[in-house]
């Protein structure tokens, strides 16, 4: 880590204080760094810990316009804020170099990076990418938009990272080396911070910028890429698919049967997609069939990810409160169709300024009621005429309840985020997952 001898001159700057900011802060002193803490917040989450733990750093909470942030030399910025703050753009045009934590890792580390970005279905790829590389013998590192912040995989000597990337990340990053990245997917989602759903695409695709190997949906050209080599995931007409062989369904490479689709244990087409994303991804690893095999027969899931909840008089439960666009509630839906006498599905809460239109004909094929609250219920309610306007998740509930009849599936799949209501989309899930568990119907 020598870079962090060049880092001991700069004046470095800690912009936001949310969990990530506060993270950076605590790795930098570890590192015998002392950085300047500014949040737009007169009192922003971690101030409490900054008095108790490292009350002589300074810190500048309130208008950002005064905290003169042009004076820095390196402004690591937490990716809740944007690069387009007048503050920082200021900044940036003063010279300030800006990053975030993901850059700083990467220019921390060379073991072998394992990049996902994509509108849907990072948890999901990188969690099974880790369980598989870990059945293989590697030691992995898990972290980035999930569970451990990237810094703090550093303390450990992990042989490889898996590392799961949102837009926001990608957008203060540009040294990172993947060995293998992929964008599984691309929907409208973030609108309300990016200034297009083209700017939304481009932000995604800069993941490719220096892979080894790039990994990209047939099936979805926004994650499609002019980087080379590169291999292609699909249920069908990829270099990693599905195929029929000896009268099973086979996970498959280039025509050859790998192993059968029945040894993954999570159900429905999104994991099977997400199955071949993570066997082309570790493509560049030593890792064989049956370890694949054995690692997919052990993964059951996330949690709040079109995850089981209960069965009630032959109606199944499933909790997918994860699914905050409009793409994630068509996957879920496409996923337990084939499943389900038919569908019921709640959705609602803060479209983010994306365009809902692309869920009708899912609507009109699959589902047999709409059951919508929240700050877009009406929006939502207005795209079918099976549409039903509650006011919130324990009304939603057992109108689904009512409406459902023994065969059906009742989903939570809001294609929203969970801020109006919620404090994030776990508190969401497991709020549905208490409404159906309640007696009182």
């Amino acid at each position: 880590m020598t870079y962090l001898n060049e880092m001991k001159n700069k004046h470095i700057t800690v912009l936001g204080l949310g969990v990530t900011g506060l993270g950076i802060v605590r790795f930098l002193l570890s590192q015998g760094l002392t950085p300047n803490v500014v949040d737009s917040r007169q009192s922003p989450p971690g101030c409490d810990w900054l008095q108790q733990h490292a009350p002589n750093l300074t810190t500048q909470f309130g208008d950002l316009a005064t905290a003169q942030l042009e004076s820095a030399d390196m402004i690591i910025i937490s990716p809740g804020l944007s690069l387009t703050l007048p503050a920082v753009a200021q900044a940036m045009q003063a010279g300030v170099e800006v990053i975030g934590d993901i850059e700083l890792f990467a220019r921390l580390t060379d073991k072998p990076v394992v990049a996902v970005t994509g509108s849907n279905g990072k948890s999901t790829v990188v969690t099974l990418a880790y369980e598989v590389l870990k059945m293989a013998g590697y030691k992995v590192g898990l972290g980035g938009n999930i569970g451990t912040a990237a810094l703090d995989l550093l303390a450990d000597d992990f042989d490889v990272y898996v590392l799961e990337l949102s837009s926001f990340q990608l957008d203060t990053m540009h040294s990172l080396k993947p060995v293998s990245a992929t964008v599984l997917n691309v929907s409208e989602d973030h609108l309300d911070r990016y200034p297009s759903y083209q700017a939304y695409i481009d932000s995604k695709q800069t993941i490719y910028a220096n892979a080894a190997l790039a990994v990209v949906n047939k099936t979805d050209p926004a994650t499609y890429t002019q980087t080379m080599p590169q291999l292609s995931f699909g249920l069908e007409n990829a270099d990693y698919c599905l195929m029929t062989y000896q009268g099973d369904s086979y996970f498959s490479y280039q025509g050859k049967a790998l192993l059968p689709v029945s040894s993954l244990a999570v159900v429905g087409r999104h994991n099977q997609l997400n199955a071949l994303a993570v066997m082309a991804l570790l493509s560049p690893f030593d890792i064989s069939a049956s370890q694949f095999a054995q690692a997919f027969s052990q993964f059951t899931g996330l949690a709040h990810r079109c995850q089981f909840v209960a069965e009630q008089a032959g109606v199944k439960y499933f909790n997918d409160s994860k699914a905050t666009n409009v793409g994630a509630t068509i996957a879920a839906i496409e996923s337990l169709a084939d499943q389900a006498r038919q569908l019921v599905v709640i959705a609602g809460g803060d479209a983010k300024g994306a365009d809902l239109d692309s869920l009708k004909p899912y609507l009109q094929q699959q589902v047999k009621a709409l059951i919508c609250f929240g700050k877009d219920g009406k929006a939502l309610v207005a795209l079918t005429d099976k549409g039903h306007l509650t006011e919130n998740m324990q009304q939603a509930v057992m109108l689904a309840k009512q409406l459902a009849t023994a065969g059906d599936i009742v989903l939570l799949a809001p294609a929203c985020a969970s801020i109006d209501m919620y404090n994030n989309y776990m508190q969401r899930g497991d709020h549905f997952s208490q409404c159906v568990l309640a007696e009182a119907v």
